[in-house]
C-alpha cells in the first residue's frame, strides 16, 4: 500500500502557518514554490520585469506579515497569495499610470506650441484624464472590479474569487460602478 500523497494546498497551508510563527525557512520554501507563478502574475499586469520583481517582494512581505490571519476555510492558499500579488500589481500599475499621465501632460504642454495635435488626440486625452478622475471617486472594491473586468478582461467569477466575494456582489459593484462613472463623465 502506497502512502497518500500530500495535497499541494496542504503543503502551502503548512508553509503559511510556519510563516505565521516567523519561520524564515518556510518563507524561503514558499517563495521557491510559488514565487515564479506570482511573479508571472505580476508581470502579466505590469509588463515589466523590474516592476513585477518589486511587486513580488512587496507581496511576500505582505504574506509574511499577514500569515497569521490566513484562514484556509475562506480561500485556497494560492488564491490568497495571488490576490495579494494582484492588488500590489494593480496598485503599482495605477501609480505608474498616474506618473506617466502627469509626465505626458507636462510634455504635451511643452510640445504643443502651434496646435499641431489632431483634435481627436486631445479629446481622447481629456477623456482618459476625466475617466481616471472619476475612477478615483469610486470605492476600492468597485474600482478594482471595474479595473479587473474592463482593463484585465476578468470574468465576474474570477473577480469574485480575486476579491473573496460572491458573483452577485461583483455584478452589483460593476453595475453601480458603471452608472457612477457614466454620471461622473456626463458632469465633466
Amino acid at each position: 500500500m502506497t502512502p497518500p500523497t500530500e495535497n499541494p494546498d496542504d503543503e502551502l497551508i503548512n508553509l503559511i502557518a510556519r510563516c505565521a510563527l516567523r519561520d524564515q525557512a518556510a518563507l524561503k520554501a514558499l517563495f521557491e514554490r510559488v514565487g515564479p507563478y506570482l511573479n508571472a502574475l505580476a508581470w502579466r499586469i505590469l509588463k515589466s520585469k523590474e516592476l513585477s520583481n518589486e511587486v513580488l517582494q512587496e507581496a511576500f512581505l505582505q504574506i509574511w506579515n499577514n500569515a497569521a490571519s490566513y484562514r484556509p476555510h475562506l480561500a485556497k492558499p494560492l488564491t490568497w497569495m495571488a490576490s495579494m500579488t494582484r492588488y500590489r500589481a494593480l496598485d503599482r500599475l495605477d501609480k505608474e499610470m498616474r506618473n506617466n499621465s502627469n509626465t505626458r501632460a507636462i510634455n504635451e504642454e511643452e510640445d504643443f506650441p502651434g496646435g499641431d495635435e489632431p483634435e481627436h488626440s486631445v479629446g481622447a486625452s481629456q477623456l482618459r484624464f476625466h475617466l481616471h478622475q472619476c475612477l478615483t471617486t469610486l470605492g476600492d472594491n468597485i474600482k478594482r472590479s471595474i479595473e479587473l473586468a474592463y482593463l484585465r478582461g476578468y470574468s465576474r467569477e474570477e473577480i469574485a474569487q480575486t476579491l473573496s466575494t460572491n458573483t452577485n456582489t461583483v455584478k452589483s459593484w460593476l453595475h453601480r460602478g458603471a452608472e457612477r462613472l457614466r454620471l461622473c463623465l456626463e458632469a465633466k
